[in-house]
């Protein structure tokens, strides 16, 4: 059986507004398909609905959130939405790892379509209702402004990455609700194509929602009896909020910023909530950004931008100005790689030879957010994706001082603990990861402590970058040429380079390019051995994945290579670059017949994917695009799970839940 994820044609239902009437048009195929009497009557017993109200269930106090989490969408125990990343690449020393970005894409990475060179709203978090109108615990009591709430956050312009204009702003603002709704999205339902009483659904044809049988789709595959199909279903309507500026501050660069807040990377704001207005069941507030792009006369430039980071929110009662500091040790940046300069490699090549491969020691961040001084001890466990525990290191215990007084930990147990142990072949794999897992222990009593991890991949491909890109980079003019410097550990085959390009506000680095690989001529590019031409940028509907362009052949390679590209126009490609690891030296350029090395501190987000080609099975007979996938392959238990993958072309359908 088999699911299609269809895009999508919707007469939208008219909304409650008086005086106003919405329209849109609804092509429709000929040869349409109609619900059957008795199938039309069950779905209106059992599933017809026009449209739904959802109405949150308010969370009490205390409300916190430190972004400590796997994921990177806020968490919806707390927040409403998606627009900000939670990462730890962003911000520059933060208070905890783990701090929300706010810049000028959607959850999608797609740039907002109201972006402008001006001021343009971009991303809000915005908290689920809060009951500030009663406490329940340790016994219920009514609040009010004597009960002295407050609410308080760290934040930090730019980061690691781009500064927010003096016309971009970060703002705070309070709300409740105002009793009206408003639409908030399509929701949908999958039902089996059997309901059309037909044999065969054709490419072309509409199907009508058996929901609402204003709402069509235009079908993209052929469809048959036991097959199902995902249509839209249920407007969703959400409480209307009445939102109240509260705060806000004007965009700077990280420099100007510290120059101004005693050098402090984040600065920590305060705010009484004191009117009689906020105390009731529905309060909410969120924070938003407005951000600008880039001039259009320079429309290849114009990508994400303008970046905010906020960590560490509270909101709680009996409080004060003066409750700057935090019961809590904690880790701050990201876990790092155990790996000497890549953030990833061929499991291949580094079993070849791992104590190459791997570096000396860690780099770690750890800190009081406590007035005094506090006791922890420090360790990592790593292990395999079997779940074994490899090996393990054992920092023992000291003395913290307060963060505010001392700045990070200098222990060199915690600042800088070896990296212990090699991680043999495991039988003829040819991938696999380990996780590596930081714990701090402080008092038990008070419940201190905190764990980080990283997984450290090990499959088919090198990698300098992290995954996110903190900056887009190009070259100009046409003809220009850039090559990235990648050893080897032994010979191996280059089969694929992946790419990241970063979405423009109107696609303009879509441009042709040419795929290039070359040799090494005394530690730079020598002469070009591959060339693939009229290449495209291309894009995922989601946050930060890669563009894999695969060689017409796979080609044999050793010792030191070069990937990269050729420039078919003077257009920006707009690459992803990572400015966490500078590997620049690593990184040449090309413009005027001589080879340089990049200037610019940080790693593009280029991959050379080597090794066997994965096992390829017979294909679907009517398409060579992929649409499912079987894990694990090959089945060690008879046990298979089948994942269905999202239909490939069509990026801009609506989400369906």
């Amino acid at each position: 059986m088999k699911y299609f994820f269809i895009s999508i044609l919707i007469a939208l239902l008219a909304v409650d507004l008086p005086g106003q009437e919405i329209l849109t048009g609804l092509p429709v195929n000929p040869a349409v398909k109609q619900v059957s009497p008795q199938q039309q009557k069950a779905f209106e017993q059992n599933f017809l609905k026009s449209s739904k109200l959802e109405i949150p269930q308010p969370v009490r106090l205390p409300f916190f959130d430190d972004f400590k989490q796997p994921g990177i969408f806020p968490d919806t125990a707390r927040w409403m939405n998606n627009d900000v990343y939670i990462n730890s690449d962003f911000p520059l020393f933060p208070p905890s790892w783990g701090a929300a970005t706010f810049d000028a894409i959607d959850s999608k990475g797609n740039i907002y379509g109201n972006a402008n060179p001006l001021q343009f709203k971009a991303d809000q978090l915005i908290s689920r209702p809060i009951r500030l109108d009663s406490i329940f615990s340790p016994a219920a009591k009514a609040l009010s402004p004597a009960d002295s709430i407050y609410l308080s956050f760290y934040y930090q312009p730019q980061g690691i990455g781009n500064d927010p204009q003096p016309q971009d702003s970060l703002v705070l603002h309070f709300g409740y609700y105002t009793g009206n709704t408003t639409y908030s999205r399509i929701d949908s339902i999958t039902v089996p194509v059997d309901i059309y009483d037909v044999d065969t659904i054709f490419p072309g044809d509409t199907l009508f929602s058996p929901c609402d049988f204003s709402w069509g789709m235009r079908i993209l595959d052929t469809l048959y009896r036991g097959d199902m199909v995902t249509l839209p279903c249920d407007s969703v309507f959400v409480p209307e909020t009445y939102w109240q500026p509260v705060w806000g501050v004007p965009g700077s660069t990280l420099e100007e910023f510290r120059a101004a807040n005693d050098s402090q990377y984040f600065k920590q704001i305060f705010i009484p909530v004191i009117d009689s207005l906020w105390f009731r069941n529905d309060f909410q507030f969120r924070l938003m950004n407005y951000a600008s792009i880039a001039s259009d006369n320079l429309q290849s430039w114009q990508s994400n931008c303008d970046y905010w980071n906020v960590d560490y929110i509270v909101l709680d009662r009996n409080r004060s100005r003066l409750d700057s500091t935090h019961r809590d040790v904690t880790f701050s940046q990201r876990a790092p790689s155990f790996l000497k300069e890549f953030t990833s490699m061929p499991f291949y090549q580094y079993s070849n030879n791992p104590g190459e491969a791997m570096g000396t020691a860690f780099e770690m961040f750890i800190s009081n957010l406590d007035n005094g001084n506090q006791t922890v001890q420090y360790m990592y466990e790593v292990y395999n994706d079997l779940g074994q525990r490899e090996f393990d290191y054992d920092g023992g215990s000291g003395d913290l001082q307060p963060y505010n007084v001392s700045g990070f930990s200098d222990y060199s147990n915690f600042a800088n603990p070896s990296v212990k142990g090699e991680y043999a072949p495991f039988g003829n794999r040819d991938s696999i990861y380990f996780d590596i897992r930081h714990y701090l222990q402080g008092d038990p009593e008070l419940g201190l402590g905190d764990t980080m991890t990283f997984r450290q991949k090990l499959y088919d491909y090198y990698a300098y970058d992290d995954g996110s890109a903190e900056f887009g980079y190009g070259l100009t003019p046409a003809g220009a040429q850039l090559a990235y410097q990648f050893k080897l550990y032994q010979r191996d085959t280059l089969r694929a380079v992946d790419f990241y390009f970063n979405k423009t506000l109107k696609g303009t680095n879509q441009q042709f390019f040419t795929l290039a690989v070359w040799n090494d001529l005394n530690g730079q590019p020598g002469n070009l051995i591959y060339a693939k031409e009229r290449r495209k940028p291309q894009f995922t509907d989601s946050l930060y994945q890669f563009y894999r362009v695969p060689l017409d052949e796979a080609l044999q390679v050793q010792g030191t290579i070069y990937v990269g590209w050729i420039q078919n126009t003077s257009h920006n490609l707009n690459v992803g670059f990572d400015a966490t690891n500078d590997v620049s030296r690593h990184i040449f350029y090309n413009t005027t017949g001589t080879w340089a090395r990049s200037s610019y501190k940080g790693a593009l987000m280029i991959r050379p994917v080597l090794g066997k080609p994965p096992d390829t099975q017979a294909k679907n007979k009517s398409t060579s695009i992929e649409l499912f996938r079987l894990a694990p392959n090959p089945s060690y238990d008879g046990q298979l799970t089948l994942k269905f993958l999202n239909y490939p072309g069509y990026t801009n359908e609506p989400e369906f839940v």
